[in-house]
C-alpha cells in the first residue's frame, strides 16, 4: 500500500510539473497574418491599367475593397490591409493605436474591445508581399482559437478564387501569445488559471481542426527586465570609459546563463541594444542585426544549445530583453509545461540575485507560440 501510494504522488508531481499556473490577469492575444505575392496580371486585373507610369493606388484601394466586403460577410471586426514591405508586429494595450517606424507596423489594441479595418499601403510602390492582418476580438481567446484560425482560411480561399490567385500561394501565419508579470502575485493577485501547454498543431487537432501535414511551429519567450538603481549601484560604471555600461551586461548575461544552464535552458539570448529580437526558425543558427530589428535564427532540431549576446557597451537602455527559445525537447507533450516553468523560475531567481522586488518591480514575460503553412490548393 505505501508504495502504491508512492507512485500516485510521483505521478500527481509530474503531472503538476507539466502544467502552467498563470496569473488570472494574464493577457491574451492571436492574431493570423496572411502573406501573398501580387504580380503583373492581378495589377492589370484590379486595377484595369498597366505598369508603366501609374502609381498602385487605384491597385491598393480595390483589392483592399475586396477584402472588406469578405471579412464583413464573414463577420471579422478587426482586419488590417498591408503593403508597405514592413514588419508587422501585435501587442495587448488599453488603448488602440498603430505605431509605423522605418521598419516595422505595430499594431496595439484589446481584444476585448477594439474593431477597426484599416489600409496601410506606399502607392508608388509594387511590394514583395501584401498582407491580411485578422485581430482575434472577444473573450476566450485561447479556447476560440481553432474556430478564428478556420473562418480566417475560409474566407481567404473565397479570397484567393475571386482574385483568381492560386490558393496554395498564400502563406498562413497563426500567432498566439500570453503575457503577465512573473511577480503578479507579490502584487496581490493570487488568483491563478492553468493552462495545459501544446503544440499549437496538437492542441487544434484536439479541437477537430485538422491542419497541412507540412507545418512550421515555433516556440519563444520574452521578458523584459528593467533596469532599475538596485541593479546599476552593484556594478561599477565608469561613466568616463570608452564601453562605460560593459560591466553592467556582462554582470547580468554571466548570472542568466548560469541559471538558465541549471534549468536545462540552452537556447538563450540577451540582447541589450535597443533593437526588437525578432526569432526566426532556420536550419542554421544566425544573428543579423538590421536597422531597428535583430533578426535571430534557431535550429529547432538538433541544435545543441546557442548563446547570444548583443549589447551597446556605450549606452544604457531601460530594458534588457531576455529570450528562451523552445527546442525540439521542449515541444512534446509533456515538454511544453516545463519550458515554461523551467523559464519562469529561473527568471525569478535570476530577478532575486540581481535584487529585484516582487512587490514593486515589474517583469513582464510574454509566451509566443507561432504556427504557419502554405494554404492547401
Amino acid at each position: 500500500m505505501l508504495k502504491y501510494n508512492s507512485r500516485i504522488n510521483l505521478i500527481r508531481k509530474r503531472s503538476a510539473a507539466d502544467k502552467v499556473y498563470v496569473p488570472h490577469v494574464a493577457r491574451e492575444n492571436q492574431y493570423l497574418l496572411v502573406e501573398f505575392k501580387p504580380n503583373l496580371a492581378l495589377l492589370e486585373l484590379i486595377s484595369g491599367k498597366n505598369i508603366n507610369g501609374v502609381y498602385f493606388s487605384d491597385f491598393y484601394r480595390n483589392l483592399s475593397h475586396s477584402f472588406f466586403n469578405l471579412c464583413e460577410q464573414y463577420g471579422f471586426n478587426n482586419v488590417s490591409f498591408i503593403a508597405k514591405n514592413k514588419l508587422v508586429r501585435v501587442m495587448y494595450a488599453e488603448e488602440q493605436q498603430v505605431i509605423e517606424t522605418e521598419q516595422q507596423i505595430l499594431f496595439m489594441y484589446n481584444p476585448k474591445v477594439h474593431t477597426g479595418m484599416r489600409t496601410f499601403f506606399n502607392r508608388e510602390l509594387l511590394v514583395d508581399k501584401i498582407e491580411l492582418l485578422f485581430l482575434a476580438t472577444g473573450d476566450e481567446l485561447r479556447q476560440n482559437a481553432p474556430i478564428f484560425h478556420q473562418r480566417v482560411s475560409k474566407l481567404i480561399a473565397r479570397f484567393g478564387k475571386l482574385l483568381g490567385v492560386d490558393i496554395g500561394t498564400f502563406k498562413i501565419r497563426d500567432h498566439q501569445h500570453l503575457t503577465y508579470d512573473i511577480f503578479s502575485a507579490n502584487k496581490g493577485d493570487k488568483k491563478t488559471i492553468t493552462h495545459g501547454f501544446r503544440a499549437m498543431t496538437t492542441r487544434y487537432q484536439q479541437q477537430s481542426l485538422i491542419l497541412p501535414s507540412e507545418t512550421s511551429n515555433m516556440t519563444f519567450a520574452v521578458a523584459n527586465l528593467p533596469i532599475n538603481k538596485t541593479l546599476l549601484q552593484q556594478c561599477d560604471i565608469d561613466e568616463s570609459a570608452d564601453d562605460p555600461y560593459n560591466p553592467l551586461y556582462t554582470f547580468v548575461s554571466d548570472r542568466f546563463v548560469k541559471i538558465a544552464k541549471q534549468y536545462n535552458l540552452n537556447q538563450l539570448a540577451i540582447v541589450a541594444n535597443g533593437k526588437i529580437p525578432i526569432i526566426r526558425q532556420d536550419n542554421e543558427n544566425y544573428v543579423l542585426p538590421r536597422g531597428e530589428l535583430l533578426n535571430l535564427g534557431f535550429k529547432p532540431i538538433g541544435s545543441g544549445g546557442i548563446f547570444v549576446s548583443q549589447w551597446d557597451s556605450k549606452n544604457l537602455v531601460d530594458t534588457i530583453k531576455l529570450v528562451f527559445i523552445a527546442s525540439e525537447v521542449n515541444m512534446n507533450k509533456r515538454g511544453y509545461g516545463r519550458f515554461v516553468n523551467h523559464l519562469t523560475d529561473a527568471l525569478k531567481q535570476l530577478c532575486l540575485e540581481l535584487g529585484y522586488r516582487g512587490e514593486s518591480d515589474t517583469v513582464i514575460l510574454r509566451f509566443h507560440q507561432h504556427l504557419m503553412y502554405l494554404l492547401p490548393k
